[in-house]
């Protein structure tokens, strides 16, 4: 239905492209309406000083079309966005690898945890070597 008044909305806006005069107005439903003469039921406004030319004679970039440089600003400003994506993304890598690394050292020495209640609790020499294995793969496999 939608679709049906768009059509007859533009078959109204080409027939009339050549001088008559053009209303829009709202119905009781709700429903969009366009005529050559106003409603005697509704309140119309007119569109004749809203609508331009369709086949004009003026460059499309005083239609409101970006030109040529428009578009290239629009490239450059996207290429910048990406490249600070990208550095916030090693940024981040960088630091998650600063981490590991510490991890790992601190896993090469004794440890031993706290737990919630301020005990000293250790892990075993087995489950130490496999927390470090894991973390070294980490980091081959992500920080070079």
């Amino acid at each position: 239905m939608p679709g049906r008044l768009l059509i007859l909305g533009l078959a109204l806006l080409a027939a009339n492209a050549g001088g008559g005069e053009l209303y829009r107005w709202v119905d009781a439903d709700g429903k969009v309406h366009f005529g050559d003469r106003p409603p005697q039921e509704a309140q119309a406004e007119s569109l004749d000083n809203k609508l331009k030319p369709i086949n004009s004679a003026e460059p499309t970039r005083q239609q409101g079309f970006p030109n040529r440089r428009g578009a290239e600003q629009i490239e450059q400003d996207y290429a910048k966005r990406k490249q600070k994506e990208q550095h916030k993304l090693q940024r981040q890598q960088q630091q998650a690898c600063a981490r590991a690394r510490k991890q790992l050292n601190i896993l090469k020495g004794p440890v031993y945890f706290v737990d919630a209640d301020g005990n000293e609790s250790t892990i075993s020499e087995r489950q130490r070597v496999i927390e470090a294995r894991k973390l070294e793969q980490q980091i081959h496999q992500h920080c070079g």
